[in-house]
């Protein structure tokens, strides 16, 4: 365990009765590094995400964390938004719920993720997208140190799931928060993170974990014009072997 080191988990097992859906992984999490977890579908990505939130206390292994349990911050899928509530509102439930005064702070976040004139609109009147920043501002207005995603991008078009993972990957690097994103998408962990864990299909071990080095090439979307993305691209395809475990 180094210095930088925000959680350490130590051969983490998870089963539903009789059936391995985790078995024996181990990982640590650093301050300010980007971490993606692939793996096919029913792999138990999601599982892990609920164990290092505390939403799951059944489970074998020891995590050890090294940071506040209330700077962890975990983004689902769905925006879950509340539909009585206005942008602004919905976007500060995180810290009313912490009784911490930032809504100054999450009205200029609402401002740069491009929803200044939304704040007080209700969710019914955006898009996908803008309600996937809001579920974003309200994740990071916390100012978390650990930021938990299971596969926030999954439901918006192209496009916006560039732009809104590239404002993910900017705040997080700004203000050196670990992030660990949930994806089955390659392309998706090659171009945000600094590391690739790759998962077996259930039960699942880790296969391998990759480090990302781009030189210092700033963003998910100059990363996939890079010629490294390729490289890499096609490492964490091989070793998903998708073909075989369909």
């Amino acid at each position: 365990m180094t210095n930088n080191t925000l959680l350490e988990v130590n051969n983490l097992s998870k089963s539903y009765k009789d059936n391995v859906v985790i078995d024996n992984i181990s990982f640590t999490i650093k301050e300010g590094e980007f971490l993606s977890i692939v793996g096919t579908s029913g792999c138990g990505k999601t599982t892990i995400l609920n164990i290092l939130s505390g939403l799951d206390k059944e489970h074998l292994g020891n995590i050890e964390y090294f940071v506040e349990k209330d700077k962890i911050e975990y983004m689902l899928q769905e925006p879950a938004l509340f539909p009585w509530l206005s942008v602004i509102n919905n976007a500060s439930l995180g810290c009313n719920i912490k009784h911490i005064d930032e809504l100054k702070y999450v009205s200029t976040l609402l401002d740069k993720c491009g929803l200044k004139d939304y704040k007080n609109v209700h969710p019914s009147k955006l898009s996908g997208g803008m309600k996937q920043r809001v579920s974003l501002v309200r994740s990071i207005a916390t100012k978390p140190r650990l930021l938990l995603l299971d596969e926030p991008f999954g439901a918006l078009d192209y496009q916006t799931r560039i732009i809104i993972s590239n404002d993910i990957y900017t705040y997080a690097k700004e203000n050196n928060i670990a992030v660990v994103l949930i994806t089955h998408d390659i392309s998706e962990a090659v171009s945000l993170s600094d590391r690739v864990i790759v998962l077996s299909k259930k039960p699942s071990i880790i296969k391998n974990i990759y480090n990302i080095d781009f030189d210092q090439i700033f963003g998910p979307l100059k990363r996939r014009e890079s010629e490294k993305f390729t490289y890499y691209y096609k490492l964490v395809q091989k070793e998903l072997d998708l073909f075989n475990e369909a």
